[in-house]
């Protein structure tokens, strides 16, 4: 499923490179703090969780 992610702020570097890891997100930063991701359908609720703990917020862009 294709999404954007952005990374607040208050999101520290080391969280954000583990997050990159572990869903296989490019390193790419727009200047708006978003970085646009494929996100396998079985890594879907992990990631719904990871921004309800604050982390990032998921954005559904075409």
């Amino acid at each position: 499923m294709r999404v954007t992610i952005y990374w607040g702020r208050e999101t520290q570097p080391i969280i954000r490179k583990k997050i990159r890891e572990r869903f296989n997100i490019s390193d790419y930063l727009s200047v708006n703090g978003e970085t646009p991701a494929d996100i396998r359908e079985e890594d879907l609720p992990l990631l719904r969780e990871t921004e309800k703990r604050g982390f990032i917020q998921i954005r559904n862009k075409p």
